[in-house]
């Protein structure tokens, strides 16, 4: 199981680093890139209840992810249908967190303790100036190492 999701965020890490084509050739212009993965640092993260994750280590950039606020925010030019994908690993406690929309839950991921592993991936329809990000629901806990990412990359 820990494998599956280990490859499943080398497929996202993966599918942020290919091009957008060629451009001045006669094709049809390739469309803006909306793309990202990101992780935790080493260790323990420590959260509060209903705190955002910031998941503040870059593997796949896209500037409409905050590392600072945890919050994807999809720009002018990117709306359209994207592949979420959230992964978290808690380590030796309990966790509960949720993939919001505009600060509706999406869904939810739980894992109990000894290093269980949690993912989700979903499909959105996201218009210009929604925002997804991911939050802790459960009193206190911790996210373990950089098993935790999210990643969100718009589907052509």
């Amino acid at each position: 199981m820990i494998m599956a999701n280990i490859l499943k965020c080398f497929l996202f890490v993966f599918i942020c680093r290919t091009t957008n084509g060629a451009a001045g050739n006669g094709d049809p212009p390739a469309p803006v890139k909306a793309a990202f993965t990101a992780t935790l640092p080493g260790g323990a993260n420590q959260y509060g209840q209903n705190n955002i994750i910031r998941y503040n280590q870059m593997l796949c950039t896209d500037d409409g992810y905050n590392h600072n606020t945890g919050i994807f925010t999809v720009g002018a030019g990117k709306a359209g249908n994207y592949l979420v994908s959230v992964t978290m690993m808690s380590g030796l406690v309990t966790a509960h967190t949720t993939l919001r929309k505009n600060g509706a839950i999406y869904v939810w991921l739980y894992t109990g303790n000894q290093y269980d592993m949690a993912t989700q991936t979903v499909c959105m329809e996201l218009i210009a100036g929604d925002q997804i990000w991911v939050q802790m629901n459960n009193k206190a806990s911790s996210l373990f190492d950089v098993y935790n990412t999210f990643t969100a990359v718009r589907i052509n």
